[in-house]
């Protein structure tokens, strides 16, 4: 008597809905002008009665041009398989299994308006007849550009208000667009002057950039970037007197000589040991026919501009510190990468450095270290012994109160490796055995056919930061015009 649907008997043959969601912020306003076209107003209502709102469910919230969105689909008789969609800028749907996705619109103008449309598909072949809809209009953000973290000269480690380099500077940067970092089309950048045709255009995807060729002379850098709807960010600079930490002013050094005097000593305030590495190169190569280098406490950020640097020179004399407190440490281990490239290039090396941790040194391999003294001292009057030529013997004319080191080189890791000094025999209140070798030098094969330079390394401190250590047996200047003239071809 009662007519009742049978639940044995399934739907059949019924289209899957489809549902799709977004979250964004900032309401947009649209009002109708005269020809009837809508006109948008961002952050205020300039006639609640006009707030846009249509059949195809328009949003009322600007958004920038990255886009999360989120659907799902219900179909009563089966089950969803996938979906189809498209953006009013695609020619045609897409499919995915998925339910959410990130995309990012391709805004060309400060404000914009898209759609995306998406449709289930369910098990049977049948898709959504009616596809749930957005309408979007997007603003567009301007992007920003920031130096990156630390990469610019701090005036803690540079110890004083300039930053001095040589003619290659390496700027690196970080960008950012809310609208998605690949709508950053463009990177332009000056150098001292912001003429309308003083700027060069990089790629926008490009985070640093090298400067070549500098003139000698005080020098500032300018750089923006651009989105790809013309938004530009601010422009930044280096120096920058605004941030207190980097220094205020950067200095291009010309490149003098042949040969360059690296000073990775900080902490010699006075340049004590600089002068006295500067006096001897007045005598050797001519009173200022050298460059000098002082490094600080920290290399420059990019490797590329330590080898470039070092590549300006044909031979490098690098000395490090006699002592450093806890938090401050010589560079040379640091600096490996570009000293390797630099001797593998046919450079010719000469290190001082008197903390030596371990044997993994590349440009200088080594099969084992020992101290010398691990009491920290070493007399005056120990001596140090050239084999070959008697004449280049030196002692120690002021006593050492640090722990050095002497070093067995890896005959297997060089194509030729000979020892230039050695410690004498050990006196009653000297802890070493033997006669341990405290420098060396050493060359690599790069081909068949070629040798690398060559890399000189001495272990016993030249000078302490206030004097010299090593002149009791007369004026280390024999043994760095031996290096200069004889080993290095100077």
């Amino acid at each position: 008597m009662w007519d009742y649907d049978d639940p044995s008997v399934g739907a059949v043959g019924i289209y899957p809905e489809t549902y799709l969601s977004l979250i964004a912020t900032d309401t947009i306003y649209a009002n109708e002008d005269s020809d009837g076209d809508f006109v948008y107003a961002i952050g205020q209502d300039p006639d609640t009665s006009g707030v846009w709102d249509t059949l195809d469910y328009a949003f009322t919230t600007i958004t920038t041009s990255k886009q999360i969105l989120h659907w799902w689909g219900e179909d009563p008789d089966g089950e969803i398989i996938g979906y189809h969609y498209k953006w009013s800028s695609d020619s045609v749907w897409t499919f995915t299994n998925l339910e959410s996705g990130v995309f990012y619109v391709p805004i060309r103008s400060d404000l914009d308006v898209f759609s995306f449309e998406i449709k289930a598909e369910d098990n049977n072949g049948n898709i959504d007849s009616t596809s749930s809809r957005l309408v979007l209009p997007i603003s567009n953000s301007a992007p920003t550009i920031s130096f990156r973290y630390l990469s610019n000269p701090q005036v803690e480690n540079v110890r004083g208000d300039t930053s001095f380099t040589f003619s290659t500077r390496t700027f690196n940067w970080d960008i950012f667009d809310q609208d998605g970092n690949e709508t950053i089309t463009d990177i332009f950048y000056a150098v001292d002057d912001t003429c309308g045709s003083c700027w060069e255009r990089l790629s926008g995807n490009q985070t640093s950039h090298t400067l070549t060729d500098l003139e000698p002379g005080e020098h500032t850098f300018y750089i923006y970037c651009q989105d790809i709807a013309g938004a530009k960010s601010p422009t930044i600079t280096f120096p920058d007197s605004l941030v207190a930490s980097e220094t205020p002013v950067w200095k291009v050094m010309p490149v003098v000589g042949d040969v360059l005097i690296v000073d990775d000593y900080p902490l010699d305030n006075e340049n004590d040991a600089l002068s006295w590495y500067s006096s001897l190169l007045d005598t050797i190569v001519g009173n200022g026919q050298y460059s000098t280098w002082e490094i600080g406490s920290a290399l420059p950020y990019s490797t590329t501009d330590v080898t470039a640097s070092l590549n300006y020179f044909k031979h490098v004399i690098w000395f490090s510190a006699y002592y450093n407190p806890a938090g401050i440490s010589d560079t040379y281990g640091d600096a490996e990468a570009s000293i390797q490239s630099y001797v593998m290039g046919g450079g010719n090396l000469f290190i001082n450095p008197v903390v030596i941790e371990d044997t993994t040194f590349t440009w200088f391999p080594m099969d084992s270290i020992i101290t010398l003294n691990p009491g920290g001292r070493i007399r005056t009057g120990r001596e140090v012994i050239c084999e070959f030529d008697s004449s280049l013997n030196l002692s120690v004319s002021h006593i050492i109160m640090v722990d050095v080191r002497g070093f067995t080189p890896s005959e297997q890791a060089f194509s030729s490796v000979r020892e230039i000094y050695h410690m004498a025999d050990p006196q009653d209140s000297d802890t070493w055995t033997g006669n341990p070798t405290i420098c060396s030098v050493g060359q690599f094969q790069v081909s068949l056919t070629e040798s690398s330079g060559k890399v000189v390394l001495l272990t016993l401190p030249l000078h302490d930061g206030t004097r010299p250590k090593l002149q009791g047996n007369g004026s280390s200047i024999k043994f760095i015009e031996y290096l200069l003239t004889q080993e290095f071809g100077l």
